[in-house]
């Protein structure tokens, strides 16, 4: 029976769906199904209904739900005692990222890291904010990169900087909706992000605010597919400036005047691994490598084209800002 079952196991029983489990796990469904198959052939009983509603615990499944999650948990302070013991830092670390590597100086953390501690090893997952701060509440990802606000009372988080959000459209459309109207932003065909991502809850506050009713042509979980179907012509969808500006993108799609708008760029851990000394070597590292220039920096943020009844939301952009309290 390996580990990754049990997770497995309880992150299905958490959620009732596979779907869902695999987008938390940062798998796929075929994945997930492959697992619990596994796991109810070692055990050699069924564990879960799979019903047309999803997956519900069988009563044997209830029944050993308790025992996987103490034997998870046991495993999780086994390793965290051992690496203690070790005057070296070492370990595997799940690093959660939710943007692109250039964007979060990843190369530069990890070259750092490499250097100082040659003996963590990683695994690097990507998935929105939402996916990350999951896996951060819950002690499946040990260290992460998110957007937004946090609110999770078992999570600490330091603000590194901020990300300048906007509406982006092809670069066919910027002659049409060069001057701000939502109506017709409203009639134009929509890309749609994970649920569990920042920039989707920013959408539902456009829409509220601007009384929109937005029908998504598309619901993506993957920025790079989100760009190419905006880049070709297939609808607009609300992301980072910087995606907008990057080699590849800035001459293909256009930010659009109606909306501006800044979140925060945060690093964020379980506060139950505060004195994990490899997620305490990774932090300082972060916050090291963002309290410095940039070696290289993005390129510059454009101004968005002007217009009378543009409206515009700012925020300010604190460099570095790094905060040690945990939110509640």
């Amino acid at each position: 029976m390996e580990f990754y079952h049990l997770r497995t196991f309880l992150t299905v029983a958490d959620e009732g769906h596979l779907t869902r489990a695999a987008e938390k796990l940062m798998t796929s469904q075929p994945a997930v199904s492959a697992q619990l198959r596994a796991l109810e052939d070692e055990v050699g009983m069924k564990l879960f209904e799979r019903t047309s509603k999803g997956m519900v615990l069988t009563s044997a499944g209830r029944s050993l739900r308790e025992q996987a999650e103490r034997i998870v948990e046991a495993a999780k302070d086994f390793k965290c005692q051992a690496d203690a013991l070790r005057d070296t830092i070492s370990g595997e670390l799940v690093l959660g990222l939710n943007n692109r590597p250039e964007i979060l100086r990843l190369m530069e953390i990890l070259g750092d890291l490499t250097a100082n501690h040659s003996e963590l090893r990683y695994e690097l997952l990507c998935g929105s904010s939402g996916v990350i701060l999951q896996g951060l509440d819950e002690g499946s990802i040990s260290i992460g990169f998110f957007e937004g606000e946090c609110n999770h009372p078992k999570i600490i988080w330091h603000q590194l900087d901020t990300i300048e959000l906007c509406l982006a459209a092809p670069v066919a459309w910027a002659e049409e909706l060069a001057q701000p109207d939502w109506k017709k932003l409203e009639a134009k065909p929509w890309i749609f992000v994970s649920r569990m991502c920042s920039y989707f809850l920013a959408i539902q506050s456009i829409c509220r605010e601007q009384g929109l009713s937005v029908t998504p042509r598309f619901r993506v979980n993957e920025e790079l597919t989100v760009l190419n179907l905006v880049a070709d012509g297939l609808g607009l969808t609300l992301t980072s400036r910087s995606q907008v500006e990057a080699p590849g993108f800035k001459d293909r799609i256009v930010a659009l005047p109606h909306f501006r708008a800044a979140v925060p760029l945060c690093i964020g851990y379980p506060s139950s691994k505060a004195d994990d000394p490899a997620v305490m070597a990774v932090r300082d590292t972060v916050l090291k490598v963002w309290g410095k220039p940039r070696k290289a920096p993005l390129p510059p943020i454009a101004e968005a084209p002007s217009g009378a009844n543009a409206r515009r939301q700012t925020a300010s952009r604190p460099r570095h800002q790094q905060s040690n309290r945990r939110r509640s």
